[in-house]
């Protein structure tokens, strides 16, 4: 190999042969660590939205049942009567809703479950 007033050059293509593949491997664990965070501030906000969904639903059902009792001086028979009458909307494959009544008079227990 060449020589040099420093020495020879033959260590020179080890050292950036071993500097490439330290390079490349602290390059894949950073993209890996921020693909990690990336993917836990995704399902957070998923949750976030999705809890958020469950009480705008349970502010339109409670609206519903609140505006049938001044209406109509009852409170709803049934949710499906909620539903076709006081423009209640919402995915049923996200969440049920458990309508549970106890008399015309009496306002009626609403529990919203979250599906996924």
């Amino acid at each position: 190999m060449a020589k040099t007033r420093f020495g020879s050059l033959d260590g020179i293509h080890e050292i950036k042969k071993n500097n490439t593949v330290s390079t490349t491997l602290i390059s894949a664990a950073l993209f890996i660590i921020i693909f990690v965070f990336f993917l836990v501030g995704v399902s957070k906000a998923t949750a976030s939205s999705l809890e958020e969904q469950r009480k705008v639903l349970q502010e339109a059902i409670d609206r519903g049942v609140v505006q049938c009792y001044i209406t109509e001086g009852k409170y709803p028979e049934s949710f499906d009567y909620l539903k076709e009458n006081y423009g209640i909307i919402y995915d049923e494959e996200q969440f049920r809703v458990d309508y549970v009544i106890y008399g015309s008079n009496m306002k009626p227990e609403i529990t919203i479950i979250n599906l996924k």
